[in-house]
């Protein structure tokens, strides 16, 4: 990667996209926001119910998929 590339969105570093982990650092960014997520829903929340536990499984879903496709991609 390219050092050269030091664009910043919204404080966030962005890569140059000839980078070979470009598409791997943009779904990481993804499922990073949805732990984040999670993490500020779960400091509202006061006690553990089933429907806190299946919104919070709901909204890391998508981060589970995502980590799993990544495993897949590295172990191959």
């Amino acid at each position: 990667m390219s050092s050269e590339n030091l664009e910043t969105t919204n404080n966030t570093w962005q890569p140059d996209p000839a980078w070979d982990y470009y598409t791997l650092w943009h779904e990481l960014i993804h499922a990073k926001a949805k732990i984040d997520q999670v993490l500020n829903r779960m400091k509202e929340i006061e006690d553990a119910t089933d429907n806190t536990d299946d919104e919070i499984r709901e909204i890391l879903e998508p981060s589970r998929e995502i980590l799993n496709k990544i495993n897949e991609l590295l172990t191959n």
